[in-house]
């Protein structure tokens, strides 16, 4: 037999997912909480001077690559350089290879 969902059994699923999400969370920050607390004072200087680094260069190297990538986008719109397509070469046997010397 189908089941049928209603939207208030939608709801209380929802509900229910967010509430676990919410407990999950939760124990997260309880357990992060004691690891800072069990950590020796330079370990955690350390632990700030790279969570430091990350939030200074992980945007910059987006920001660096959006900007690199529009003005690629840029110079092919006004300078028409798209991809080439590629000719493939069929021999023929009357018209000599362009880098070959003639032969007499």
């Amino acid at each position: 037999m189908k089941t049928i969902h209603t939207p208030s059994s939608r709801f209380k699923a929802i509900l229910q997912d967010m509430q676990v999400a919410g407990r999950t969370g939760l124990r997260l920050a309880k357990t992060a909480s004691r690891s800072l607390a069990r950590m020796p004072w330079p370990v955690l200087l350390l632990v700030a001077i790279v969570i430091a680094a990350l939030v200074t260069i992980v945007p910059i190297v987006l920001g660096l690559f959006i900007a690199l990538l529009l003005l690629k986008f840029l110079a092919s719109a006004l300078f028409g350089a798209g991809p080439r397509d590629v000719t493939l070469y069929k021999s023929s046997a009357s018209a000599p290879h362009p880098h070959q010397p003639a032969q007499e």
